[in-house]
């Protein structure tokens, strides 16, 4: 029997100093990391419901927060927008692009940590420097199923469909983790699917002898 637990990966700009400064101020994950910048200045990049959560999670302990997003609105939900625009430590940054993650200098203290970023706006070409303590990115989350095989059934967005018991649509196969579909992605959520993954696989080998 088997368990598919390949989990999911978390969508990249692309931009450089993006992965040479991945853990030293870029962060792909506000829940995780957002507690380290308490009273500090964050870049939250994303128009989406994530990067709207993750943005009013951060302006709770931040000092501010910027919204760096490609569009002129926002894609998430209303009622997340509401919460948004209501904070008065929230600054938007319309139909922007990151150019580049810049790494301090040696005299400013900041060697090998962000310090800023350059925003691009995509209508007049415009460059902005944006001072901060850290980037959190959320464009997107795509799991590694694409090697699952023929009859597994998966959503719209690529994630195993299977139930709290984590049996996929094939009798015998399990999804745990962040590949399954689900509403929460944390390490708390993947290492319950595992356990009831494996209790399952249990009661179905029992079942099936």
């Amino acid at each position: 029997r088997d368990i598919i637990a390949s989990g999911a990966a978390h969508s990249h700009l692309g931009v450089p100093g993006e992965e040479a400064l991945a853990g030293r101020g870029v962060s792909y994950c506000a829940t995780c990391d957002g507690a380290f910048y308490r009273g500090k200045t964050t870049v939250v990049v994303g128009g989406g419901d994530v990067a709207v959560e993750d943005a009013i999670f951060l302006a709770r302990g931040c000092e501010k927060v910027y919204v760096v997003h490609r569009r002129d609105e926002l894609r998430a939900v209303k009622t997340l927008q509401t919460a948004l625009f209501a904070l008065p430590n929230v600054e938007m940054v319309w139909d922007s692009n990151l150019k580049s993650i810049n790494e301090g200098s040696p005299e400013s203290g900041n060697k090998g940590k962000v310090s800023s970023v350059t925003a691009v706006n995509k209508n007049d070409g415009s460059e902005r420097v944006i001072d901060t303590d850290g980037v959190f990115i959320a464009v997107g989350i795509t799991p590694r199923s694409g090697f699952v095989r023929t009859g597994i059934k998966t959503n719209a967005g690529g994630y195993i469909v299977a139930g709290e018991d984590c049996e996929t649509s094939i009798p015998g196969v399990f999804a745990a983790g962040d590949v399954r579909a689900k509403q929460l992605r944390q390490v708390v959520t993947a290492v319950a699917d595992g356990a009831n993954a494996v209790t399952s696989v249990q009661r179905y080998l029992l079942e099936n002898d």
